[in-house]
């Protein structure tokens, strides 16, 4: 089985297993502040602040490309965008948790996010949805175990 066939069964048993509940609204409340936390630390553009998010065997799905755990996303694919990045803004909004189980140690979150720098010469506004699944470590942090990105689609260059 594939790393996203491995993530999809497991995101799918979770729900399964998960007994018919609402959400707490405090959930939602716990994984948006943490979620500005990891907002701050993006915009940093320092990946040892970033490091404490995530889990380290995380899988990242970001433009039709596969990232396999936090060292080979931080060294060759983050790492080096965030180099490129000036005036780095990044926030996340419209988000929503739900539980994955009735022990409060899982969930999963969708929200929107927005990028905004300077690459080079050239200024970057983009945005999209994001859908992450979080895990709590030994000590209760939330770590992001799985994140999967879509952005939205750009604007056709104007005729010439």
């Amino acid at each position: 089985m594939n790393h996203r066939s491995s993530i999809l069964a497991l995101a799918a048993t979770l729900s399964l297993c998960a007994p018919a509940q609402a959400d707490p609204p405090a959930l939602t409340g716990e994984v948006a502040a943490w979620l500005k936390a990891y907002d701050t630390a993006f915009a940093s553009r320092d990946v040892e602040r970033l490091t404490p998010f995530y889990h380290p065997e995380v899988t990242i799905f970001e433009g039709g490309s596969v990232d396999l755990g936090w060292a080979a996303y931080r060294d060759h694919h983050l790492g080096p965008e965030l180099k490129e990045m000036e005036g780095l803004v990044f926030t996340h909004s419209d988000v929503a948790a739900h539980a994955l189980g009735a022990d409060g140690r899982s969930a999963y979150v969708t929200a929107e996010y927005r990028l905004q720098a300077r690459i080079g010469d050239r200024d970057v506004d983009a945005g999209g949805l994001e859908t992450l699944i979080l895990v709590k470590d030994a000590s209760g942090a939330w770590k992001i175990r799985h994140s999967h990105t879509s952005s939205k689609r750009r604007p056709a260059p104007p005729a010439k």
